[in-house]
């Protein structure tokens, strides 16, 4: 991790997220910018938790692990969103642990400068209440969509909300990160994306992804997965 001294960087993140109208001015002094790499944990669950942080850019993988020692991938964070408000709210230890997937711009502030300045501070508790409603909407939505719909629909969801420009994508996730996150075996996982290709809708190439046949991709995807 990396903490970047120029203020100019930390100034627009600011400006572009109107952080200003969350936060009062005695936060945003002490605030940081930080860069994760890829691959770099960030958070820990059940250590203590001393910053609050809003994402930036890049990609975090949120997860937890139980005690059997398999982990249960909770979530991706591709944009703009904040990490700690659980903690902060109720001073318990970390609940997921978070690694960076790609280089990742997070801003921190420690949670003793929070406290002095934010517990009472109206925009960032109505912030707070927005922001743990919208993720118990989507914790909501990705279970009951992992119970009521077939892996292959599962599966051309998480591709359509993964492809960009064009009708390629690179898999940056494992396959075991893929089925833990719509909810099915390594197995039924395989099973689902050869069914795509004998449909000719995508051609696989090792992590590569093609799709042959977008329409008939997004009619299986739907809108299963339209919060990631």
């Amino acid at each position: 991790m990396q903490v970047i001294e120029n203020r100019r960087m930390l100034t627009d993140y600011v400006t572009k997220y109107n952080l200003d109208d969350i936060l009062p001015e005695a936060l945003i002094e002490v605030a940081e910018l930080c860069i994760y790499e890829q691959g770099e944990s960030i958070l820990t669950a059940n250590e203590t938790m001393n910053y609050f942080y809003f994402f930036m850019s890049g990609k975090l993988k949120i997860f937890q692990v139980h005690e059997n020692g398999r982990s249960l991938l909770i979530q991706f964070y591709s944009r703009f969103d904040s990490l700690g408000e659980v903690e902060f709210m109720n001073d318990v230890l970390t609940t997921c642990s978070v690694v960076a997937v790609k280089n990742s711009d997070l801003i921190r502030i420690p949670f003793d400068s929070m406290r002095l300045y934010a517990k009472d501070h109206p925009p960032f508790l109505r912030y707070v209440i927005r922001s743990l409603s919208t993720k118990l909407i989507a914790a909501d939505q990705h279970h009951s969509y992992n119970l009521l719909y077939p892996v292959k629909n599962r599966l051309s969801s998480y591709l359509k909300a993964h492809l960009g420009e064009g009708n390629s994508l690179e898999l940056l996730d494992s396959f075991q990160e893929i089925s833990e996150f719509i909810g099915t075996t390594y197995r039924q996982l395989h099973r689902a994306f050869q069914q795509l290709e004998d449909q000719g809708i995508i051609v696989k190439t090792h992590r590569t992804i093609h799709v042959s046949d977008p329409e008939s991709l997004t009619n299986l995807a739907g809108h299963i997965y339209n919060i990631l």
